[in-house]
């Protein structure tokens, strides 16, 4: 059975907290447009490319 991913919990504004003068919070969009700036990456570890061509275990000789 395959797990559920748990969902993010947004946590209230703590009355305790102050917020500096001239700065603030990072909203939802300034958030998506940083991950979406970002190199794409792969979910899983990849495997090494070692059939075909590339493999060193072949002898490439025999392809010519």
């Amino acid at each position: 059975m395959a797990k559920r991913k748990t969902l993010p919990q947004i946590t209230p504004p703590d009355p305790a907290q102050i917020m500096m003068a001239g700065v603030a919070p990072v909203s939802m969009g300034e958030r998506l447009g940083w991950l979406a700036n970002q190199p794409m990456q792969p979910r899983r570890a990849q495997r090494p490319l070692d059939i075909g061509f590339w493999n060193p275990m072949r002898d490439q000789i025999e392809m010519f």
